[in-house]
């Protein structure tokens, strides 16, 4: 009777709470990818986690008075203290990988915006415009992706975009590459001199066409007097070599004739090919570098109808501006056709760091 006394006035002692809390734990550890976050870590807490378990069901085997939960406190309390660290690194990881991602979609993002513009330069750009489709896609699926919380994935499209993106740029450098050759530029700069000192001898008028700058400069007296956006053909960057390739002429021209109605508004006439082009012509004839058969072609012009009309090589303004171009241009006014003048200000710039 005593024994039945002392037994029943024995408190049966109670599991510690730290026991469920360590379960808890294990459950959001596992759903926030512990294990292929640091699998070793995650391994050591999980046989922390089995050894509490069997200190646990040790002492339920017991009799109640005879129950002491005071290792599986200890060991309950040592893993809560390492899963919340291992907890509070994977947080940290997943804080710093978010911000990653969201780094590297808005620096891509900036970097699709401005190839997408420069592409705005290119009428024959199939190639650089089909890789900078599938760089946009790429990138909205990677920001759905990290919406999802699907980071890893996330980064896989990111990678994808920016290898779209790469390809692109590849494209647009070999066909630019000759822009940012010195012995061009210089060339480029010595011809506009030379008719900007023409204009300023003679005290007459001249028009220089930038063809990355896409502009028509007016010059009277060798000062410039009025700037006019242009648009070019369909390889308009390129230098006209033969008929029908749409590459806009490069080089030092004269104004033959001109048409106050045309087929694109008004219209003044250059006299290309020039010798230089036609000796250019036989040169690469000979190279093999196009078909024998081939001729220079002809009938380069200033014209209205709108400077985003795609032209066959001519030069096109808006009509307004022709107007002013054709009043401010006579027979024989010198037109010098260049590349470019310079890198800084242009596209030239985004260009050049594509090789760092």
């Amino acid at each position: 009777m005593a024994l039945v006394g002392w037994l029943s006035a024995c408190r049966t002692a109670p599991v510690p709470p730290g026991v469920q809390e360590a379960l808890r734990l294990d459950e959001t550890l596992g759903g926030a990818g512990a294990s292929s976050f640091s699998a070793e870590s995650y391994a050591r807490f999980r046989t922390g986690l089995a050894e509490l378990k069997d200190e646990v069901q040790r002492q339920e085997a017991r009799l109640g008075p005879f129950r002491d939960f005071r290792t599986a406190e200890g060991k309950a309390s040592a893993l809560l203290a390492e899963g919340g660290r291992l907890l509070g690194e994977l947080h940290a990881s997943r804080d710093g990988k978010r911000r990653a991602v969201r780094d590297d979609m808005t620096a891509l993002r900036m970097r699709l915006e401005r190839l997408h513009a420069i592409t705005g330069y290119f009428n024959d750009n199939e190639a650089v415009r089909t890789a900078l489709a599938q760089a946009d896609i790429k990138l909205g699926q990677a920001a759905l992706l990290s919406e999802a919380g699907e980071l890893d994935e996330s980064g896989r499209r990111l990678r994808e975009t920016e290898g779209f993106l790469e390809e692109a740029q590849a494209v647009i450098g070999r066909r630019l590459e000759r822009y940012l050759e010195p012995e061009m530029l210089r060339k480029w700069r010595t011809m506009a001199d030379e008719t900007i000192a023409v204009s300023r001898r003679t005290g007459g008028t001249a028009l220089i066409v930038n063809k990355i700058e896409r502009t028509l400069i007016v010059i009277r007296k060798g000062e410039a007097t009025a700037t006019y956006g242009i648009g070019l053909g369909k390889s308009g960057l390129s230098d006209k070599l033969y008929e029908g390739d749409g590459a806009t002429p490069e080089g030092k021209y004269r104004i033959i004739r001109k048409f106050p109605a045309s087929a694109f508004y008004k219209a003044l006439l250059i006299d290309y090919p020039n010798g230089d082009d036609l000796r250019n012509l036989a040169e690469a004839k000979n190279r093999g570098a196009v078909p024998a058969r081939v001729g220079a072609g002809g009938e380069i012009e200033i014209h209205g109808g709108g400077k985003d009309n795609l032209t066959r090589g001519c030069v096109g303004l808006e009509n307004a501006d022709m107007d002013k171009v054709y009043k401010a241009a006579e027979l024989g006014t010198p037109v010098t056709i260049v590349g470019a003048l310079g890198v800084e200000g242009t596209i030239l710039v985004d260009i050049k760091a594509f090789g760092k």
